[in-house]
């Protein structure tokens, strides 16, 4: 009995010292306080996963990849014409494919099927560029359909055993492609030029180790036919056709006489300028008036005597400007206030207020556009809901934003990217005394600096100063919109193409724009307008490709308007000549 209540009495007095310890702890400890997630605060929590994109992009972005004129090059090299079976029946012409001896019509035109693009390795053909420029001489090896070379041989009692070789050229010494007027068609296109008197082809058969008149009864191959030299003077030489009709009398300084089988064609000297010596004959084609090709359309179409090509295996065409990505900018004027749309090189598209006529300045009536960081970091010059640029301290390549103070509160900086979302950025300090923060765009780092009255400084092209610096706009292509000045009575802008856009250009290519308080000037010695009846606008264009129009109470002399669309192509338009050769 005695042990039984000694157990019970020890487990009492355990379990009191028990209960005595454990009241004896110390309290848990409450659990921290959790705070709402800052949005712009530069770190990115688990709430902030999927709905800040500005603290949790964890994602670079890689810089656009920008196509030069070499690409450009590449892929016009590998471009092939495919005609469906439908385009191939619409033709008027069949084509002669497999026998190149078979008699055809003289001078008919042919399904195009092979030829020679104006380009060479390192050169495309620019708007306004002279063909020359880019390649002046074509051989064997450029149209091997029409500029054989060949082996002439002869035995006879007069001269024994002969043998010559003969070679065939084709040189291009004038001609471009501009942008302009076509009083003939009465439409504003680019269309391949050639000025009165210009020489349209040079054609040049040269022998070797011989004279023509060694080899007289024998074949040879001239412009893609066969042809027997007949008889050969001191000051002509004719031709007989093996492959064709034709009958071809070339008279030094006479000009040509082209027997088709059914008429004598007299072509006279001032149209084929004919050079003919025993082992020489040059052929020169003169344009007899401005020639326009469009786009679409060839030379021989142009030809009061088509005869002249000497060949129907044989034409220049142009086939309009190289395909681009176009992508507009637009300066709108609405009322006493221009608004500018524009897309970046990151595809993102922006409408703001540009500029306000009464006065003249930048932004509209209330709030500025602000392009220019203050002169330091105390100079607090964007105020709430002033617009301004940001970009990354490019311009070739460059990476553009437009963002819109919102308000400044609660050490919270709230922003607007038009193009994008509302967000925040945290601030530290006092405003006006010491306050900053960091926006971080496109993964570059702009100091922000707070003062009174929500207004801030910023540095705008991320360089890591505040001294003033004024900020371009770069569009999708790298069109850059410079703002250079502004003041009272007007604006002077520039859109700017770099040269490392421009093939072989050392230099940016400029175009001054002015608004004052009424209208939009564009500079004539940077770009020409011409006025387009049809549509009542004033319409230009650049080397580049750059296409202007200008509309609405338009002044042809001044060149000026209210409204201005610019066409910028992604990359430098390029003209599309090509040699045509058919076999």
């Amino acid at each position: 009995m005695k042990d039984k209540t000694f157990f019970v009495l020890t487990s009492t007095i355990l379990f009191c010292l028990a209960l005595l310890i454990s009241s004896c702890k110390t309290p848990a400890e409450e659990p921290p306080l959790i705070y709402e997630s800052v949005c712009g605060d530069g770190v990115c929590s688990a709430d902030e996963l999927g709905v800040c994109d500005v603290d949790c992009d964890l994602t670079i972005e890689q810089e656009p990849t920008i196509r030069t004129s070499a690409d450009v090059l590449e892929e016009l090299r590998s471009r092939i014409r495919n005609y469906t079976v439908e385009e191939r029946l619409n033709q008027t012409s069949p084509v002669a494919r497999d026998d190149d001896k078979v008699l055809v019509e003289s001078f008919t035109s042919y399904l195009p099927e092979k030829g020679f693009r104006v380009a060479s390795r390192y050169n495309l053909l620019s708007i306004g560029e002279n063909l020359s420029d880019t390649i002046f001489i074509l051989n064997k090896f450029h149209l091997r359909e029409i500029l054989r070379s060949g082996r002439l041989s002869s035995n006879t009692e007069a001269f024994g055993p002969r043998a010559a070789v003969y070679e065939q050229f084709l040189r291009l010494r004038a001609g471009r492609v501009v942008f302009g007027f076509d009083e003939d068609e009465e439409v504003i296109s680019t269309y391949l030029l050639f000025r009165e008197g210009e020489p349209i082809l040079d054609y040049l058969l040269e022998l070797y180790n011989g004279i023509f008149k060694f080899f007289e009864g024998e074949t040879i191959h001239f412009l893609g036919h066969d042809y027997i030299i007949e008889e050969v003077t001191n000051n002509s030489m004719r031709f007989v056709g093996v492959t064709t009709p034709d009958e071809l009398l070339f008279r030094d300084k006479h000009g040509v006489w082209v027997n088709n089988g059914i008429s004598n064609v007299r072509i006279p000297n001032d149209v084929l300028n004919v050079t003919f010596t025993q082992d020489y004959l040059r052929i020169i084609l003169v344009a007899q008036d401005d020639t326009r090709i469009l786009p679409g359309t060839g030379l021989r179409s142009y030809l009061t005597q088509p005869e002249a090509l000497l060949t129907n295996r044989l034409d220049l065409t142009y086939d309009g400007l190289t395909e681009a990505p176009i992508f507009d900018i637009k300066f709108d004027k609405r009322s006493d206030k221009y608004r500018l749309s524009f897309t970046t090189n990151k595809n993102r598209s922006y409408n703001i207020p540009f500029a306000y006529l009464n006065p003249v300045k930048m932004g509209d009536n209330d709030n500025n556009f602000v392009y220019k960081e203050g002169e330091d970091k105390s100079d607090y010059v964007i105020r709430k809901k002033d617009y301004f640029i940001i970009n990354n301290n490019r311009e070739f390549n460059g990476l553009t934003n437009i963002l819109r103070l919102l308000s400044v509160k609660d050490n919270l900086i709230l922003f607007e990217d038009p193009a994008l979302e509302k967000f925040y950025v945290y601030y530290e300090g006092t405003p006006g005394v010491n306050a900053s923060a960091d926006l971080i765009v496109d993964n570059v780092l702009h100091k922000v600096y707070v003062g009174g009255n929500d207004s801030i400084n910023v540095d705008l092209d991320g360089n890591g100063r505040i001294r003033g610096d004024s900020v371009p706009i770069v569009t999708a292509g790298n069109g850059i919109i410079r703002i250079n000045s502004v003041d009272n009575d007007k604006i002077n802008i520039s859109l700017i193409t770099p040269r490392q856009m421009r093939e072989h250009e050392n230099s940016d290519l400029e175009i001054n724009i002015i608004i004052d308080s009424n209208r939009l000037i564009l500079d004539k010695n940077d770009v020409e307008l011409i006025k387009d009846t049809v549509s009542d606008s004033l319409v230009g264009m650049t080397d580049y490709g750059v296409l202007f129009v200008l509309r609405k109470n338009i002044d042809e002399h001044e060149q000026s308007g209210e409204d201005l669309l610019i066409k910028y192509p992604m990359i430098q338009r390029f003209a599309d000549v090509i040699v045509k050769a058919y076999e």
